[in-house]
């Protein structure tokens, strides 16, 4: 990157002082020539000003050219962060998975004892299919195959038993509820998979004592959905980036929470595909507010 950089500044940089000349150049010539001519003054004119437009052009040029490289940089970075992720990621419930299983086989266990390693190897499973989708489904979005299918979707029955099933997973009141709204028109395997991707983010970085809030409304134009935490949040400038595809907060050899730097980006594209927006702010006094609002289809 800073190579890049520097060859594209001192090449930048060579063409201006060749202009410099130039137009030194061409002045001192014209000092030669008739000026009372006002053909010759008008010429001479007439290539200073179109060399500027040049090299404004080319300036213009070599901005854009190093704006691009910064960018497929930056995807290169994040694509690596991906595949590092990704990697373990598929690794870490193939071998609980298998020790599970192995264990199973090899050793007479109690009915109890079976129950956990069961539910365990299960529990593991599912993560991997979470995974896998989240693959799947990024890829569709980048080949338009997801076309939004506007049904009846009952939103606030599917909260209450998504609130239910993480209080129950972890013993205590987590998440709080409040729903404004029986039913809406949306397609149900994107509004599902919206609030999945946020609960589950929310509770991944929310530390060890999480508190989360579901709250949903509408009016005559919008539905308006907020889901927020109090983890530790996030700074404003990875704000405008944490729906971009594969980017993840901090540094992959650093990052210690789980995760493939997905679930947010097919958040972002499955409410566009319902011509809503998605915003992310602080929340008072601490944490992160994910707001999104869809049209209120009739």
């Amino acid at each position: 990157m800073n190579r890049s950089n520097i060859l594209i500044y001192l090449l930048a940089f060579y063409v201006f002082l060749q202009f410099i000349w130039w137009g030194y150049q061409i002045i001192d010539l014209g000092a030669l020539v008739d000026n009372s001519n006002e053909e010759n003054s008008r010429r001479i004119l007439m290539i200073i000003g179109e060399g500027g437009v040049f090299i404004l052009i080319l300036m213009a040029g070599f901005w854009k050219i190093q704006h691009g490289i910064a960018k497929e940089i930056r995807l290169s970075q994040r694509q690596n962060n991906f595949m590092l992720s990704v990697t373990h990621e598929l690794k870490t419930p193939l071998t609980s998975i298998q020790l599970a299983l192995q264990t199973l086989q090899k050793r007479k266990l109690s009915e109890s004892n079976q129950e956990v390693l069961i539910s365990k190897a299960l529990s593991e499973n599912q993560r991997l299919a979470a995974l896998i989708d989240n693959i799947l489904n990024a890829s569709r979005i980048e080949s338009n195959g997801f076309i939004p299918k506007l049904d009846d979707f009952a939103i606030e029955s599917f909260l209450e038993k998504k609130k239910e099933e993480i209080n129950r997973s972890l013993g205590s009141p987590v998440v709080s509820l409040i729903c404004n709204v029986s039913r809406i028109k949306a397609d149900s395997f994107m509004i599902e998979t919206i609030f999945n991707n946020l609960l589950e983010n929310a509770l991944k970085y929310s530390g060890g004592d999480p508190k989360l809030q579901i709250s949903v409304n509408k009016n005559d134009k919008i539905i308006k959905a907020i889901v927020s935490d109090q983890g530790p949040g996030i700074s404003s400038e990875e704000r405008e980036q944490i729906f971009t595809k594969f980017y993840r907060i901090g540094n992959e050899d650093t990052r210690a929470q789980k995760g493939s730097g997905l679930g947010l980006f097919i958040t972002s594209e499955f409410v566009h595909l319902h011509r809503g927006k998605i915003f992310c702010e602080s929340n008072t006094p601490k944490g992160t507010k994910f707001i999104i609002e869809l049209p209120n289809e009739k």
